[in-house]
């Protein structure tokens, strides 16, 4: 694939209302909820609990999309690609796609290209269908940006209620409710404050998932990760760290072992990234975040080569490589 390039970044999160903060927080190794006092109410931002629904949604992606799309940027021609939560997981989006692109556009103070801008409404599932659709906008001659966006929340009362009600037991070691929001803007050509480049996305399903079978050997992941090698067109790619979104469950966490005994991983160094903040997983916004969070370490020279970036939804895996920007080696 033509490599696209991550010009800039934007998050909100309960860490820090940008993305320097909220990166540097999870990469130091802020991951327990009672260490920053929120026990396990849940991680907030400070939007206020009287916004909910569709109305949260837009003040929480407004903030990322402001961050991310600065001034030049601002007078190109940009499509916005979101991935959110279902229409089952948040009915308040039920038939209101383009109300929430059109929320986010007022919010962030922008202006979007209809035909370039589209919400994936499908939970975690959703940065599968995204990120292809982005780039395949990104060929329109006359588009100068797509800005890829994740947004969800799980704090408010409704959507909480719900979750409880299907037997969820937050704050058990499975999940805490979390919010965030965050965003990538990807273009063509690079600029001199552009973070790195896509290289390539590979995708694959996992079919030992909810399989009255064997273990799950990480299948799935490590065919992802090796289409995303082939199409990267990099000559054995070293890889120096690895960002995941995998919550750390024990079935989640012996896939991942599996996975790492592929030969992609070879010389991979222990330590990786991941989000213990924010492990639900059913969250939009975690495939965006861990690209978000990947491009952040491979600019401030966390990883000095390529960095690995893994998706993974109910059934589907996801892989991108990511290298440092060429004029910034």
């Amino acid at each position: 694939m033509i490599p696209l390039t991550i010009d800039s970044i934007g998050m909100l999160t309960p860490l820090a209302a940008d993305a320097g903060g909220s990166v540097s927080c999870m990469y130091i190794g802020a991951r327990r909820f009672d260490e920053l006092g929120l026990g396990q109410k849940g991680a907030k931002t400070a939007i206020p609990d009287t916004m909910v629904g569709l109305e949260r949604l837009v003040r929480l992606g407004g903030y990322a999309l402001f961050e991310a799309v600065y001034e030049a940027l601002a007078a190109e021609k940009l499509g916005l690609v979101v991935c959110a939560p279902s229409e089952a997981e948040e009915p308040a989006l039920t038939g209101r796609s383009s109300d929430l692109l059109a929320g986010l556009a007022v919010e962030s103070e922008l202006s979007f290209v209809p035909r370039a801008s589209r919400v994936f409404a499908s939970g975690r599932d959703a940065i599968f269908d995204a990120l292809p659709f982005a780039r395949a906008a990104l060929l329109q001659p006359d588009l100068g940006a797509v800005c890829l966006l994740g947004v969800d929340s799980l704090v408010t009362k409704p959507r909480l209620r719900r979750l409880l009600e299907q037997g969820a037991t937050p704050g058990a070691g499975a999940w805490v409710p979390g919010e965030a929001a965050a965003a990538v803007v990807l273009t063509r050509t690079t600029s001199p404050q552009a973070l790195a480049l896509l290289r390539s996305f590979g995708a694959a399903r996992e079919s030992a998932v909810g399989q009255q079978a064997p273990l799950n050997l990480g299948k799935g992941l490590l065919a992802a990760i090796d289409q995303a090698v082939a199409h990267a067109q990099l000559t054995q790619p070293v890889f120096s760290g690895l960002v995941h979104d995998m919550a750390g469950s024990a079935a989640e966490t012996e896939e991942l072992a599996w996975a790492k005994t592929g030969r992609a991983f070879a010389g991979l160094p222990t330590c990786s990234v991941c989000f213990p903040m924010f492990p639900q997983a059913t969250l939009a916004r975690h495939g965006v975040l861990a690209l978000a969070t990947s491009a952040f370490l491979i600019d401030k020279r966390a990883w000095s080569t390529a960095g690995l970036c893994c998706f993974t939804s109910a059934q589907q895996r996801g892989a991108g490589i990511l290298t440092p920007v060429p004029q910034s080696q």
